[in-house]
């Protein structure tokens, strides 16, 4: 849609999320003795009301409730009602070659990801629970309860949408979970801004007409049934490219660490998303190399900006001070230490400044100086890098 206000690339990778819902496990890629199935944990993030993230995962929750068999998880749960959930959304399914099969496919969308999470304190089952599910693994999955003894859920699959802000993530994702675990599981959408603006944002003709075909396609995509095939020159190429990939390739289009676990598995997501392409296309169960290509140029757009997604998560106590601080004075060029402080005394006390400030200095973006910019003696004052000024 295009008289909407969200960022472009929310839109697109809710499109891509919804098309994962509408498939479930009722599809998979054989890669050798392994399945891929069309899956994604994909999470927008963005400073607070910049880019429109809960209009675009709105857009797409209107038309996955078009698909009645699609089952859509709450947006805050605990690990046992999700499990419960999973539980309860089994269903059978006749595949091509005429057997049963039983599984239990799951969208989970959250427009506040810190609440699905929890806090860090509370957590960890949870984030444990969804790095263990994202596989999609074969055998049934079993869990204990405590009065239920053992329960079982039948062939796993999550799907996931949701967003938050930098400092939410860093509220509810502790450091530990960043470069492995969770997070490199994840596809973090970063956004700086709106698509445009639109004042008021109704649907033309056109594009109430455009929706109507939508929901009759993705319709169509959700009755796929059966098992994605590379082409002979896909699995050429294929086998060519992922001979010569290299993890830690030091021209890789995002260089921080925190990533490195996700380079490992984005040949894994190129083919999920090659997936989702080839499905938004035609109910051709085929892959071609050029499917692939157009997944990585799509991963390659977001990984650009993955860097700033983890601006405020570290293993410092005071990273979101920090940043704060630098972005402050870096605004403002220089200002006094009075001036500072009146502007962030409601989430730096000033026992925890002298900490903040000092780590700023070492960055070596801040300098302090002990006269103004006019000669001005009598307060400590700040110097971005820009405007330093030693006496």
């Amino acid at each position: 849609m295009t008289n909407t206000e969200p960022a472009v690339q929310f839109d697109k990778w809710t499109a891509f999320s919804v098309i994962a819902a509408a498939l479930r496990k009722k599809v998979h890629l054989p890669l050798g003795r392994i399945k891929i199935y069309p899956n994604a944990y994909i999470v927008f993030v963005a400073e607070p009301g910049i880019a429109r993230k809960s209009q675009a995962i709105n857009f797409g929750l209107d038309f996955l409730a078009s698909i009645p068999d699609i089952i859509t998880s709450a947006d805050a749960i605990t690990k046992e009602a999700l499990l419960d959930d999973l539980e309860n959304c089994a269903v059978d399914e006749i595949m091509p070659d005429g057997k049963n099969f039983r599984h239990s496919s799951l969208n989970i969308v959250s427009k506040e990801f810190e609440s699905f999470l929890g806090q860090k304190k509370e957590n960890t089952k949870m984030l444990v629970l969804l790095t263990d599910l994202f596989d999609c693994a074969e055998i049934p999955w079993k869990y204990r309860t405590k009065n239920s003894g053992t329960n079982i859920i039948p062939s796993v699959f999550i799907n996931l949408l949701a967003a938050t802000t930098p400092d939410s993530l860093a509220s509810s994702l502790p450091p530990t979970a960043v470069g492995g675990g969770l997070a490199s599981r994840v596809l973090f959408i970063w956004a700086d801004g709106k698509k445009k603006k639109v004042p008021r944002p109704f649907m033309t003709k056109e594009e109430f007409e455009l929706k109507e075909l939508l929901i009759k396609d993705l319709y169509v995509i959700s009755r796929l049934v059966g098992k994605y095939e590379m082409t002979e020159d896909c699995c050429k190429h294929w086998d060519e490219w992922y001979y010569a990939y290299e993890e830690q390739d030091k021209d890789r289009l995002c260089n921080d660490p925190s990533f490195n676990g996700w380079y490992s598995r984005k040949p894994m997501y190129a083919l999920k998303i090659a997936m989702l392409c080839a499905a938004s296309r035609s109910d051709s169960l085929e892959i071609t190399w050029e499917l692939i290509q157009e997944a990585m140029e799509e991963l390659e757009e977001i990984e650009q900006s993955m860097g700033k997604v983890f601006t405020s998560i570290g293993k410092s106590t005071v990273t979101s001070e920090v940043d704060l601080v630098l972005k402050i004075i870096e605004q403002r060029g220089c200002l006094t230490e009075k001036a500072l402080m009146s502007l962030i005394w409601r989430d730096i006390d000033s026992d925890k400044f002298d900490n903040v400030i000092s780590t700023a200095m070492r960055t070596g973006r801040v300098v302090r100086s002990y006269a103004g910019p006019n000669g001005e003696k009598g307060n400590i004052w700040y110097y971005s890098q820009s405007r330093q000024k030693l006496t």
